[in-house]
């Protein structure tokens, strides 16, 4: 296979499905797409099937011997094996001083647990995320005495640096990887300008409102990747590459090969970008021709968009109409206003109109959420919305159904003849429950 990024990072499962075994099938069938590093475990906020979260989920002896043996297993099928953990742990609400980062204690304590994680463990690199799910910071302006005043970037940058020391003398050569979640564009660019680079890496979404089907890298995603390449420091992107999603959760085939080769091609083109990183997760069993988009670029990325669309479609014996199909797809996930309110992600899984009558905000106390993604999202405070924006968001949900509706029209054709008939089956299925939730939204604002 073509080796067009560094590392390509996958995660065996996902949190609507987190219950997929490591087995040699499953491992077997994620590398043959393409993947050679493998997260180790889910790491959701919500802890699906109690997989690990943070380091200190490791204390448990069972759960500890799980990822030891997963780490073995990924080394025999050829992988390399990345931890993934909320550092420091803390609760949101009131993160000091038991998780306070200037606190002598928290530092050396994750020390500790960094070093004997790879001294343990003999993974091959870390990713650690700071702000978040459960693990958290001081804010410059909160109660914390030690952190008041001092501005984020001056107190993480010294944090990150003796990790990835930490990280050193658990395994020398061992890299560090920092997630970036929920701070703002600026704080981020001030850590990457500042780190010392060896060993130390950025894995962030490709773009300021996470990941979106249809979004491609953004500038924010492009300025950071720049200035870290300018200081010798690797940049993975995380972007969406699968049949599932979080912005579509309990589906898990909605066609759009398109948007994946268009993204995939915007992140290999960008200047800085070593790698790429499934947000969601794979699951073999729900394989999708989003997955067959993303080998095949993966094994040929200087193929036309045509010449692989093409590829993926034959194997269903009505490659005119599947291609067909596949593009009103994309348009409809283009044209769909993900960006109204982070809180659209749950349409389909939300049936009940009457929470959507206000646009559902999203909002949280962080430095991206009240800065970087608060630029993103138009709908972050519930208060009244002028008439023009529901009028917006209700027009684009409606002619993003008008695609879908069009695309399960042809895939119903196809089923009759296709070859892989059980599979059309589940995309029509699929994309009628995701016509419904759009045209339902798009009522519930007049449209």
């Amino acid at each position: 296979m073509c080796k067009v990024f560094e590392n390509v990072i996958g995660i065996v499962g996902h949190p609507t499905t987190p219950d997929v075994a490591w087995s040699d099938e499953q491992l077997r069938a994620i590398r043959d797409i393409g993947v050679d590093t493998l997260q180790l475990s889910i790491a959701w906020s919500s802890k699906p099937a109690n997989e690990v979260l943070n380091l200190e989920d490791l204390d448990d002896p069972a759960t500890a011997a799980v990822y030891k043996d997963r780490v073995r297993k990924a080394h025999r099928h050829g992988f390399s094996a990345l931890g993934h953990f909320g550092v420091p742990r803390a609760d949101p609400v009131r993160p000091w001083p038991h998780a306070c980062i200037m606190e002598p204690t928290v530092m050396e304590a994750y020390r500790t647990r960094v070093t004997n994680f790879f001294a343990e463990y003999d993974a091959d690199a870390a990713m650690i995320y700071t702000y978040d799910q459960r693990a958290w910071l001081c804010s410059e302006f909160g109660e914390c005495p030690n952190c008041r005043g001092v501005p984020l970037h001056e107190r993480l940058t010294p944090f990150l640096e003796s990790l990835v020391d930490a990280a050193g003398r658990g395994k020398p050569g061992a890299r560090l990887w920092w997630e970036p979640w929920e701070l703002s564009e600026g704080q981020i660019i001030r850590v990457v300008e500042k780190i010392q680079p060896a060993h130390f890496g950025v894995i962030m979404h490709s773009n300021i409102g996470e990941v979106h089907f249809s979004n491609v890298v953004d500038q924010p995603s492009r300025t950071i990747a720049r200035i870290a390449k300018n200081r010798g420091i690797p940049v993975v992107l995380e972007g969406f590459f699968g049949g599932s999603g979080e912005e579509v959760t309990s589906l898990t085939h909605i066609p759009c090969p398109r948007l994946v080769h268009q993204q995939l091609d915007s992140m290999r083109r960008t200047y800085g970008v070593t790698g790429v990183k499934e947000y969601y997760g794979f699951v073999p069993a729900e394989f999708s021709v989003n997955v067959g988009m993303f080998s095949s670029y993966l094994r040929s990325p200087d193929s036309a968009l045509d010449e692989l669309l093409e590829h993926v479609a034959q194997p269903y014996g009505e490659a005119a109409l599947m291609r067909d199909a596949w593009e009103l797809v994309s348009q409809g996930l283009e044209i769909f206003p993900y960006n109204a309110s982070w809180g659209l992600r749950f349409l389909v899984s939300d049936p009940d109109v009457q929470t959507w009558r206000r646009l559902k905000p999203a909002d949280w106390e962080t430095p991206s959420w009240k800065a970087s993604r608060r630029a993103y999202y138009m709908v972050t405070n519930d208060v009244e919305q002028h008439p023009w924006l529901l009028e917006d968001v209700a027009l684009r949900a409606h002619t993003a159904s008008d695609r879908v509706e069009q695309a399960v029209s042809l895939l119903e054709r196809a089923e009759r003849t296709c070859r892989r008939t059980d599979d059309v089956r589940l995309q029509k299925q699929n994309l009628i429950r995701f016509q419904h939730a759009s045209r339902r939204f798009a009522r519930s604002m007049g449209g």
